[in-house]
């Protein structure tokens, strides 16, 4: 018998599926807010985008590096 699921959303068609969901991942959308990016989630595919003037890439890189080390804490 297969290990049950500790995390996760119902099944496809359910009622509640859509509204669990978004309380899955709301906090994860706030996070990446919080370092001033900008998230765009889609389904089960989240990107994060940052703008900045060419000059200062490396720092936006950072900032992208710590966010995402966040989300994985």
């Amino acid at each position: 018998m297969p290990a049950a699921a500790v995390y996760g959303v119902p099944p496809q068609g359910s009622v509640l599926g859509p509204i669990l969901f978004l309380l899955y991942t709301v906090d994860l959308l706030q996070l990446i807010k919080c370092h001033h990016l900008t998230p765009h989630g889609y389904a089960d595919d989240t990107r994060i985008y940052g703008y900045c003037p060419l000059s200062e890439v490396g720092g936006l890189a950072q900032q992208v590096s710590v966010c995402i080390d966040e989300v994985s804490a």
